[in-house]
């Protein structure tokens, strides 16, 4: 397979295309940075100048403790009146997160006290009638001289109102954004459920752009982008055709999933980039293995992006694992079949088996390399064991319960989209963002993986001789078995492919009793993209087959425009997203 000036020039611009959408409103990048410490015993007001008709205060919490309290006055210095209770959370730890608070009352002052210990604030902001900013005259320390407090009112040029996800964290990013921060100015890491990789990968982005909510995205959509190429040249390996390159590379750009995860501040595409890296990189191993001319530099290769994969998310192990099935079943077809036995498996130790233990065992210093900054904060080898079990512990053992949440068997359907964030606009606009799937994508995928499946499924069973033996046959194509020479060999042997990797990827979660959610579905994104590239490339040669094809890439990106506020968070009219909710399961 070779790649083409006419490649190159297509790969860009699909690749330009994606970015430049999802680059698009992906957060501020000038948003407050400076903030003051709230140990507890602390307490201070605001000026505002003037008796002014106050709706409401907001609190822009940096980084404050779970169930934390403080309370809000109004009146005067000399008659503090109306308290206010004010909990920032129940469940976890906020992190750069607007809090409002409803005041509804004219007065000049506001009083905040803090008894306990609360966190770190970066700035409040009072706000009046018909979303107008009241400017704050000054601040007060009623306890003391403490300069750092005019932090939370030195950015207020700074402040998006109404807040969206464009100026704060949202989902997930309260834990892989402040761990990121964390790794960033060597601090105790607040999430250790996963390995460290993804979070310095998003810690890379806060280091080259700034830590605003653009800086810690940035990298999601760098890696999102560069699955576009990556699934260019999977689908003109695997399908022989610049058609199949296309169409494998359009589909994945207007995919939701993959639009809406590359966005968000957490580690999702860097998982499916490796992994997708990874089975890549394998399937060219595996057509030099069939072929009699196979080079272990793709094998290395394949090898060390499953270890960079597994140094982000435990999660690339189920797809490693199909990688694995099919390398023993092409490398024991391989072996000459006068090697019978103890010799059969002799050989098959000696030769490629020990080539991937050595890779293998490269990819675990990979691993433990990845845990160097979690080290240089002060913990030992012994710190590193120990966080593994720890990691183990919390996955097996974790009960908690979501909204959002769904069984395995749902996710194809696309029955229960994780809705990730929502502010409610003035003039009855929303912004929204929601986790889901093109239907166009999803529902046909699903219906093509399952034909692929019954279709390999049925070559193997009237196989006669064994399947391995099959796929590394002699030369010429075999009327029953499965065959991968000859004239059919890459449709065959791609068929195998996508089914052992797509089932491999989904089915072990049928034994996961813990929490899931539809995005635990998005490394098989690209397989289901695969499958329907596989019935639209033979489409394609067929009589009206182009108008086809055409009109399903067609409806696949109708159905991204329509969708687009609701997987963006651009602001749109909550009618507009109202009859996007095809079902009732769909929230967003």
């Amino acid at each position: 397979m070779q790649i083409t000036r006419r490649d190159m020039i297509i790969i860009a611009v699909l690749s330009l295309v994606f970015f430049a959408v999802a680059v698009s409103d992906l957060g501020m990048r000038n948003v407050p940075t400076t903030s003051w410490q709230a140990s507890g015993g602390e307490s201070f007001y605001l000026d505002l100048g003037n008796i002014e008709k106050v709706s409401s205060i907001n609190v822009l919490l940096k980084k404050v403790n779970a169930a934390s309290k403080f309370e809000v006055y109004s009146g005067s210095p000399s008659n503090w009146t109306g308290k206010i209770d004010v909990a920032t959370s129940s469940s976890h730890e906020d992190y750069y997160c607007w809090k409002e608070i409803s005041i509804h009352r004219e007065t000049q002052y506001l009083k905040f006290v803090f008894e306990h210990p609360v966190g770190k604030i970066a700035e409040i902001v009072v706000m009046g009638e018909n979303g107008r900013k009241i400017s704050i005259e000054n601040i007060v320390s009623v306890d003391g001289d403490d300069e750092a407090i005019r932090n939370l009112i030195d950015e207020q040029e700074k402040i998006e109102y109404p807040p969206t996800y464009m100026s704060q964290t949202y989902f997930d990013e309260i834990y892989f954004v402040r761990t990121a921060e964390e790794y960033v100015n060597l601090e105790e890491p607040y999430e250790c459920v996963h390995p460290p990789l993804g979070k310095l990968i998003i810690a890379t982005g806060i280091l080259t752009f700034g830590y605003s909510p653009f800086g810690w995205r940035i990298m999601g959509v760098i890696f999102a982008t560069l699955m576009i190429p990556v699934m260019y040249i999977f689908g003109k390996r695997m399908f022989g055709t610049r058609v199949a390159a296309f169409i494998a590379s359009f589909l994945l750009v207007f995919e939701f999933m993959h639009f809406t995860m590359g966005r968000i501040g957490t580690t999702d595409t860097f998982v499916a980039f490796f992994l997708l890296t990874s089975h890549l990189l394998f399937f060219t191993y595996f057509q030099g293995l069939l072929q009699k001319k196979s080079s272990t530099h793709f094998l290395f290769l394949a090898v060390l992006f499953f270890a960079l994969g597994f140094s982000t998310k435990w999660i690339v192990l189920f797809g490693f694992l199909g990688e694995l099935f099919l390398f023993a079943l092409l490398s024991w077809g391989k072996l000459s079949p006068t090697n019978r036995g103890i010799r059969r498996s002799r050989a098959f130790l000696q030769g490629p088996f020990s080539q991937l233990v050595a890779f293998i065992g490269i990819a675990a210093v990979i691993y433990l390399l990845t845990f160097v900054p979690y080290m240089m904060v002060g913990h030992s080898l012994g710190d590193v064991y120990n966080m593994q079990w720890s990691m183990y512990s919390y996955h097996s053992t974790l009960k908690a319960t979501h909204p959002f949440a769904s069984p395995w068997w749902s996710w194809p359907l696309i029955k229960t989209p994780v809705w990730l964030f929502v502010s409610y606009l003035p003039d009855g606009m929303v912004s929204t963002i929601t986790c889901m799937g093109n239907p166009a994508i999803w529902w046909v995928g699903t219906l093509c993986i399952f034909s692929i499946t019954a279709l390999i499924t049925l070559k193997i069973i009237s196989a006669k001789p064994s399947l391995s033996h099959s796929l590394v046959g002699t030369g010429a194509l075999s009327k029953r078995g499965v065959s991968v020479t000859g004239k059919n060999a890459k449709v065959d042997f791609a068929c195998l492919f996508i089914t052992v990797i797509f089932l491999f990827q989904w089915l072990p979660y049928v034994l996961i009793s813990r929490c899931v959610f539809l995005y635990h579905f998005y490394p098989n994104v690209p397989i289901l993209i695969l499958a329907i590239t596989y019935f639209l490339n033979k489409l394609w040669r067929k009589k009206h087959g182009k108008l086809i094809v055409l009109a399903y890439l067609a409806v696949v990106v109708v159905l991204f425009s329509l969708f687009y506020p609701v997987i963006s968070g651009v602001p749109v009219s909550a009618g507009w997203r109202e009859n996007l909710r095809w079902f009732n399961s769909w929230i967003f």
